[in-house]
């Protein structure tokens, strides 16, 4: 299972310890999904990890970006940029910009979109038309839950 974690799911993952993905946390070691990002979505990434309301001086946001840079696969996709999305026409557009790229990036990699962002979220149904599928924690540990691992 390929997944894109928006940037507020690494913060829980790895800067809160929020249990509630802790499911994914082990899905993730024991390599039952693989993740997937793309430099749009690191650099992001590490300007959130940067906000003075987070409290982490420079050599820990480095740490924890450095640890999720360990756990993904950067994904090339040649000319895809922010202004530059490849996206098809009438494909679903974000209203909060800084998420766009994840969406794009999930459409692109063929990859499930795991988001608690209410703008990300509601593009659900439209983002199905584009075998866009976008979940939020609790329907992604139902689905981690019910399947078995890999042998």
């Amino acid at each position: 299972m390929k997944l894109i974690l928006d940037t507020n799911i690494v913060l829980d993952w790895l800067v809160f310890g929020d249990p509630a993905v802790n499911v994914l946390q082990v899905a993730i070691e024991t390599k039952r999904v693989e993740l997937v990002a793309h430099a749009l979505t690191l650099g992001e990434l590490t300007r959130v990890l940067a906000y003075t309301n987070l409290r982490l001086d420079s050599q820990r946001q480095q740490s924890l970006f450095e640890a999720y840079r360990r756990q993904v696969h950067a994904i090339d996709l040649g000319s895809f940029a922010r202004d530059n999305l490849q996206l098809p026409k009438g494909f679903p557009v974000c209203g909060d910009s800084d998420d766009q790229p994840f969406i794009a990036l999930a459409y692109h990699a063929k990859a499930i979109l795991v988001s608690k962002d209410k703008a990300i979220l509601k593009l659900r149904k439209r983002a199905s038309r584009f075998d866009v599928r976008i979940v939020d924690v609790a329907e992604l540990t139902d689905s981690l839950t019910s399947t078995k691992p890999n042998a």
